[in-house]
C-alpha cells in the first residue's frame, strides 16, 4: 500500500501490483488464444496504417504486437486495442529524437482520420522502435507469428513507469503540439478531451486509482497539460463571442478573403487562392475525398460527384460560385477548379467563421446581395451555402464527371510487406 501511495504522490516508482480479471477479454480472446479470424483483421489494419506512415522502402515490418489491457487480464469492456507496428527507427533516419516525434504526429492524424473500433473498443496504432522492451511482465501477443511472446499474469500484473509514459506519451505530443490559429483547434481539442476522460474512466472501472490510465492521466495534469487545453477552449469560446466594433469593416484573412469570394465583392487571385488553401491545408486531387476523407481538397474540374461520400461537402469554385453538396449527388460549377470543405466536426471552426463573416457582408450591402441567408431566390439559387438549394437556375451539366469523390469505406488498400 506504501508503494501505491508512492506512485500516485510521485507519479514515478518502479513497480505497482493490480488486481485483476480471471480470464482474458472474451470479445477477443477464448481462453489464451485470439478468436477466429481477429488476427486478419488486425493485420489488414496494420498494413493500412504502415502504408499511411509513408516511410522509405527499406524500413520493413518486423511484427505487428498485441498490448494493453486486452492483452492482459487488466481489460474492461471499454479498453483500447493496443497494436504496435514495430520497425527500426534508425531505419528511418538517424535522429531516433525526430522519428519518435514523426511517429507520434502520425499515429495523431490517423487516430483523427480513422477513428476505428472493435466491439466498441477503440483501436489505437502506434509505430514502435525494435529496441523498446515492455517490462517482462506485461503481456504481448504477435500476430505476425500467432502466439504469445509474453503470457500474462491472471493473478497480478506489474506496471512501471515506462508503460504509464507509453499511454500518456501521444496525448502529451498532441497537447504541446497545439496552434493557437489552427482553422481545427475547436475540433483537436474537443477530440484530445473525449479520449482522455475515456481513457480515465476505463482505468478507474477496472483497476480503480492505480490504474494505467488515470496515473497516465494524473501525470499529464501535473505536467499543466489538461490546464493548458482549457486555456485554449477559452480563448475559443471567447473569440466566438467577440462582436465586431465597427460596422462595414472584416478583417481580411484567408477565411475574410473567401468570404469576399464568395459574396462577389471580389474574386481571389493565385495568391490570394493560395494562401486560403494553405490556411485550410488543403490537397489538391482529383479523387477529393475519396483519397481524403475528411480533409479539405481541391478539385480541378467543375463536375462533382458525391457518390459514396457520407457527409455533406461545401463546394466552392474559383469564381466564387459554392454550393452545400449531399451524399449520392452529383453537382455542375461554371468554374474550373473546385474547393471542397467537409461539414464534418472536424472543420467546425472554418465553417463558424465562415458564416459569421458571410453573415456581416450581406448585412452591409443587403439591396445589392441577399447572401446566403438572404431572400431565397438570389445567392440561394446556386444552392447556398446556408441556402435553400432546390432553385438550381445553372445549366452546367452535371456529374459523375471524370473525378469522383469517394470515401474510405471500400476497405484498406493492401500492401506486399508482410
Amino acid at each position: 500500500m506504501t508503494q501505491k501511495g508512492n506512485l500516485v504522490e510521485n507519479l514515478h516508482n518502479s513497480l505497482t501490483e493490480y488486481e485483476t480479471q480471471s480470464t482474458l477479454n472474451p470479445a477477443l480472446w477464448n481462453g489464451e488464444c485470439l478468436k477466429k479470424g481477429l488476427s486478419y483483421k488486425f493485420l489488414r489494419i496494420a498494413q493500412a496504417f504502415y502504408k499511411f506512415l509513408d516511410l522509405p522502402d527499406n524500413v520493413q515490418v518486423l511484427d505487428v504486437l498485441l498490448i494493453g489491457s486486452n492483452a492482459n487480464y487488466n481489460w474492461t469492456d471499454k479498453s483500447d486495442i493496443d497494436l504496435h507496428v514495430v520497425i527500426n527507427y534508425q531505419a528511418v533516419a538517424k535522429n531516433l529524437h525526430l522519428v519518435k516525434n514523426l511517429m507520434m504526429a502520425k499515429k495523431s492524424i490517423w487516430s483523427n482520420n480513422y477513428p476505428l473500433t472493435y466491439k466498441g473498443m477503440d483501436i489505437e496504432l502506434y509505430a514502435q522502435d525494435w529496441n523498446d522492451r515492455l517490462h517482462s511482465s506485461v503481456g504481448q501477443y504477435s500476430l505476425m507469428r500467432g502466439k504469445w511472446l509474453k503470457k500474462p499474469s491472471s493473478d497480478v500484473i506489474s506496471i512501471d513507469d515506462e508503460v504509464i509514459d507509453a499511454k500518456m506519451a501521444p496525448l502529451q505530443y498532441e497537447i504541446e503540439r497545439l496552434e493557437e490559429n489552427d482553422p481545427k483547434l475547436e475540433y483537436r481539442i474537443k477530440h484530445i478531451l473525449d479520449r482522455l476522460y475515456k481513457m480515465r474512466q476505463t482505468g478507474l472501472e477496472a483497476e480503480g486509482e492505480y490504474s494505467i490510465e488515470n496515473l497516465a492521466f494524473k501525470k499529464l495534469r501535473n505536467k499543466g497539460l489538461l490546464a493548458r487545453l482549457k486555456d485554449l477552449a477559452k480563448q475559443i469560446e471567447f473569440s466566438q463571442l467577440k462582436v465586431e466594433q465597427v460596422v462595414g469593416r472584416v478583417k481580411m484573412d484567408a477565411i475574410g478573403d473567401l468570404a469576399a469570394h464568395m459574396t462577389k465583392r471580389k474574386t481571389l487571385d493565385k495568391n490570394s487562392w493560395n494562401n486560403v488553401l494553405k490556411y485550410m491545408n488543403a490537397v489538391e486531387d482529383p479523387r477529393g475525398q475519396w483519397d481524403h476523407p475528411k480533409q479539405c481538397t481541391v478539385i480541378p474540374s467543375n463536375q462533382i460527384t458525391m457518390k459514396n461520400v457520407p457527409y455533406k461537402v461545401l463546394g466552392i469554385d474559383d469564381t466564387g460560385h459554392s454550393k452545400i453538396m449531399h451524399p449520392e449527388k452529383d453537382y455542375g460549377y461554371p468554374g474550373g477548379k473546385v474547393l471542397e470543405i467537409p461539414m464534418t466536426p472536424e472543420h467546425n471552426t472554418i465553417l463558424k467563421k465562415l458564416k459569421k463573416l458571410l453573415m456581416g457582408m450581406t448585412t452591409m450591402t443587403e439591396q445589392d446581395f441577399a447572401g446566403p441567408f438572404g431572400k431565397e431566390h438570389n445567392y440561394a439559387d446556386y444552392g447556398g451555402p446556408w441556402g435553400t438549394g432546390h432553385h438550381h437556375k445553372t445549366k452546367f451539366k452535371k456529374g459523375p464527371g471524370k473525378h469522383p469523390t469517394d470515401s474510405i469505406s471500400k476497405g484498406y488498400p493492401i500492401t506486399k510487406k508482410y
